[in-house]
């Protein structure tokens, strides 16, 4: 399984859903709850203590953005633990995030920014390529978004104060993958944890090899969507 241990997965239906989380056998996970559009884990740091991890799928029709939103509100009444949320939202926090054709609605936006608001969350800032979504490059269709990102609650950031989201480019899929690095408290300790979360990318014919091989040449331990 890439080089994993354990592996949790939701099949996907239709366009939507589908989350799947791999992790190492030295890292404590335990799954809490899922749905088609997410999976809710409990990871147990014997530096940090425990803390949690929710890979979040939005879903994708323009008419159940309300939807993503209200679960997103719902997911932050749910636990009190430090918080950490990634993955493809199907939404943009401003209309910098998008880069063609039509204009995203601002009720749109403002929709999204009020429900990662309402949950506690702040949008961790993306390092690399500004887009994690793209659909007919280099057409005069070409149109290119931030759809896919890691928000993290106040007490999260502050376990992680040195975390660092990376934008990688890959062909293997219209989306993106995102890493998330965390860096050690101390100099001095380097923690064995190693954790992946796997969206719907499996059936990409290339996308194993490629993170197999990001995998292998990181050192650091690493969240990667």
């Amino acid at each position: 399984m890439l080089g994993f241990d354990s592996c949790f997965t939701v099949d996907r239906e239709g366009r939507g859903g589908g989350v799947a989380i791999f992790w190492k056998k030295d890292l404590k996970c335990q799954i809490i709850n899922y749905t088609l559009n997410h999976v809710d884990v409990e990871v147990v740091d014997a530096l940090r203590g425990t803390w949690r991890l929710t890979g979040f799928d939005g879903y994708p029709e323009g008419g159940r953005r309300r939807d993503s939103w209200n679960f997103l509100r719902h997911l932050s009444s749910t636990s009190q633990l430090p918080w950490c949320v990634i993955g493809d939202f199907n939404d943009i926090l401003s209309s910098d995030e998008k880069k063609g054709r039509v204009e995203r609605p601002d009720w749109l936006i403002q929709g999204f920014r009020e429900a990662v608001s309402d949950a506690g969350l702040v949008d961790l800032e993306l390092h690399g390529y500004p887009f994690t979504w793209f659909k007919s490059l280099g057409t005069i269709r070409a149109v290119e978004e931030k759809l896919d990102r890691a928000l993290a609650s106040v007490e999260w950031c502050n376990l992680f104060n040195h975390a660092k989201l990376e934008c990688l480019t890959t062909t293997a899929s219209d989306h993106y993958p995102l890493l998330l690095n965390w860096e050690p408290i101390s100099p001095h300790y380097k923690p064995p944890n190693h954790f992946k979360f796997e969206r719907s990318w499996l059936v990409e014919p290339d996308f194993s090899s490629f993170v197999q091989q990001k995998w292998q040449s990181n050192a650091e331990p690493v969240l990667t969507n």
